[in-house]
């Protein structure tokens, strides 16, 4: 009796918000790992369905989460969480969009597509609302992040130098370098047309989806020692080699949103930032300058393959258009997996006459917003856009960088689906929420 009595009082530890707080550690560590697990338990062992261990998990933080607060409910007969305009217009949109998908295809569309479209909304209320329920102080949750996502960096950037991408094969990546197959593991590498490179991407499934995993740790790693002084020169050195392997993806979008990250961040606070640590803002700047005249000189014929791309941007740019004329002829909407590239789960092209290419120039607008538009009618592209800005001002409110971070991450995907890719936006999300969670319920 006294070893069942004990066995109890251990069972009842592990109660719903030790689930809920290891739920959420787990993610941290898991997902910067994700894609590259998946593809060795998929491809190399043989185990399906491995790339839905993440949402397995996703599901067992918000089981959790609802339970604590029904137990807190219950016993308290209050509600511990409070609802804003935020978490109205994200239930609205959701509810919108599952609204418009049941009357199409169904429970097809909603549980594939959903998956894209907004888990990683879904994944920022829990983490945000769920803040409570953390038992270790924000940093402690910060600092798994940047371990866990900073040794896949290091480790990339170890195997691409030092070795080379054709180690993945051995992890069963596909031995196609940029013929990416929807239906088969990523290639090894993507390489531009032009241009002898090799795209840095290594552990994750695409150099679009390196880039962006780069500027969030960038961003969440200068957030995190903005109050070290004694670290700035050497973070300083960090963040230069992040950002130099963001160069190394040779994507222009991530130029984009890299410039414009530092515009924000200089005129949200180049004043303070001038007055504290002024020799230090110099030496960072020149350091950029060298490094930039060293690419221009010895890398200029391949720069200008690079950033040209005629191919490439007229491929956008048609397919852009397309969308927005789709736009403009359903104003009402189609559903979800009408649009993005995802569309080959929900819409049935098996005995489709019409070439791959063809499709995807249809159904690929090049844009998260305008598919957001062709999916969810304007009143959904809307929504969608007030919920993105709505973040983007709580994130500059917090601190200039995590609104820099947001915002370049955000105008990416003006021209690409960065939103699809699970790793990076769920992991955003996640982190976005237990930031503006600690903010809203930390006093509490």
């Amino acid at each position: 009796m006294a070893f069942l009595r004990q066995f109890s009082r251990s069972f009842q530890a592990i109660s719903s918000v030790s689930i809920f707080d290891f739920s959420i550690r787990f993610l941290l560590v898991f997902l910067p790992f994700s894609s590259f697990i998946s593809v060795f338990l998929t491809y190399k062992i043989g185990i399906p369905g491995s790339s839905f261990i993440k949402e397995i998990i996703f599901w067992v933080a918000i089981l959790a989460l609802i339970y604590s607060y029904i137990k807190s409910y219950i016993s308290d007969k209050k509600y511990v969480f409070r609802l804003g305009y935020l978490d109205y217009f994200i239930i609205f949109y959701i509810l919108l969009m599952l609204w418009i998908t049941v009357f199409t295809t169904g429970i097809r569309g909603m549980v594939f597509w959903g998956r894209y479209d907004f888990a990683f909304l879904i994944i920022f209320l829990v983490a945000y609302h769920g803040y409570p329920l953390l038992q270790k102080p924000i940093s402690y949750y910060l600092k798994i992040f940047l371990i866990s996502s900073g040794s896949m960096l290091f480790l990339s950037w170890l195997l691409k130098w030092p070795l080379q991408e054709d180690i993945l094969l051995y992890f069963w990546y596909s031995g196609n370098p940029s013929n990416w197959d929807f239906w088969w593991a990523p290639p090894i590498f993507h390489g531009i047309d032009g241009a002898n490179v090799r795209r840095f991407q290594w552990l994750l499934d695409g150099p679009n989806t390196m880039w962006a995993f780069l500027i969030i740790f960038t961003g969440i790693l200068t957030y995190f020692t903005r109050f070290r002084k004694d670290w700035y020169f050497v973070i300083a050195l960090v963040v230069i080699w992040l950002l130099g392997m963001v160069f190394y993806t040779y994507s222009r979008s991530a130029m984009i949103g890299v410039i414009l990250a530092f515009l924000i961040v200089i005129f949200m606070s180049l004043r303070s930032l001038w007055q504290l640590y002024r020799f230090q803002l110099i030496s960072v700047f020149l350091i950029l300058a060298f490094l930039m005249g060293i690419v221009w000189v010895f890398y200029y014929d391949r720069w200008i393959a690079i950033v040209g791309r005629a191919g490439s941007t007229k491929g956008h740019a048609e397919r852009m258009i397309v969308g927005a004329h789709r736009v403009m002829e359903n104003p009402l909407g189609q559903w979800l997996g009408s649009a993005g590239p995802a569309y080959r789960h929900v819409i049935d092209i098996s005995n489709n006459p019409i070439d791959m290419t063809e499709l995807d120039r249809f159904y690929i607008p090049e844009s998260w917003y305008i598919q957001q538009f062709i999916e969810g009618w304007y009143l959904g592209g809307i929504v969608f856009l007030i919920i993105i800005l709505s973040l983007f001002g709580l994130l500059i409110c917090v601190h200039p960088i995590l609104g820099a971070l947001f915002a370049g991450v955000g105008v990416m995907n003006l021209f690409l689906h960065t939103f699809e890719s699970s790793v990076v936006s769920l992991l955003l999300f996640l982190i976005i929420g237990i930031i503006l969670g600690h903010r809203k319920y930390a006093k509490k």
